[in-house]
């Protein structure tokens, strides 16, 4: 009588389920043919070569998806540099352009509060004010008119300046005519206050340009050897701006007091005591 494990239904579950005992018990128990067993044989051998097979694709993959992630982290990591570099390009271009915007913006506003050579309706052309002249020449010219029918009897005040000052335009004042200088609106509030110890031909304001005392005065006109200075209480080019005014013909003193609005210098240079 056969043992158990020589019976072909144990044998048969073997090489099915374990195949190396299965063969085993096949050619050392079984008696079937030769050709049957050799059949069989080759039969799990085939299985067991493209079941190898199918674990090596299964394990290739099983790896690939891990590859892939570490390139897509690479990819990620990559794109997230370039968008934040684009970011900060963007940023800095808008910095860029707001500040370009910005400036012309001042220089277009500074060119439309700034006057020259012409003449100007006040109220519709220039603002009334106070306004910083500068030469653009040797000499320069501003004048405030009731109308611009351009008779003498027009003119309300007149200046001929022979260095930088200050004018101030009226309400009242119906056009202004400049000649050879260039004229900007300024803000006593944001004035600079920068009072200079030796000053010349020009209107200074005391308080911003010069501090009140003692200056001595000295005669740079050498055509004429002659110079003037004057105190005023106001900038409007009119008589009754002056509150007292002298022309030296040779070295001498002038008192600049507090009450002072401005003073004004033609050929001569002053220096304080």
């Amino acid at each position: 009588m056969k043992k158990w494990y020589e019976k072909p239904p144990v044998i048969v579950f073997m090489i099915i389920f374990i195949f190396p005992v299965g063969l085993f018990l096949l050619w050392k128990y079984s008696d079937w043919s030769k050709n049957l067993k050799i059949g069989i044989t080759i039969a799990v051998a085939l299985i067991l070569v493209l079941s190898v097979n199918q674990d090596t694709k299964s394990a290739e993959q099983t790896l690939a998806p891990k590859e892939n992630t570490t390139e897509d982290k690479d990819t990620t990591a990559a794109k997230k540099a370039k968008e934040e570099k684009a970011a900060e390009k963007a940023e800095a271009k808008r910095i860029a352009d707001e500040q370009k915007a910005a400036e012309e913006k001042r220089i277009a506003e500074e060119k439309a509060n700034t006057f020259t050579t012409g003449t100007y309706l006040v109220g519709q052309d220039i603002e009334p004010g106070l306004y910083k002249v500068k030469l653009k020449s040797s000499m320069g010219y501003v004048e405030r008119s009731s109308d611009v029918n351009m008779s003498f009897d027009s003119i309300l005040a007149n200046i001929v300046l022979t260095g930088d000052g200050y004018i101030e335009i009226l309400p009242t004042d119906v056009a202004v005519k400049l000649s050879g200088v260039e004229m900007k609106p300024v803000d006593l509030a944001t004035l600079p206050v920068e009072p200079k110890t030796e000053l010349t031909d020009g209107i200074h304001l005391v308080g911003y340009d010069v501090a009140p005392g003692t200056y001595k005065v000295e005669v740079t006109d050498e055509t004429t050897n002659i110079g003037y200075a004057e105190r005023s209480r106001s900038v409007s080019m009119g008589f009754d701006d002056i509150i007292a005014n002298e022309i030296f013909q040779g070295p001498g003193y002038l008192e600049i007091e507090e009450g002072d609005f401005a003073i004004r210098l033609q050929g001569v240079k002053i220096t304080k005591q």
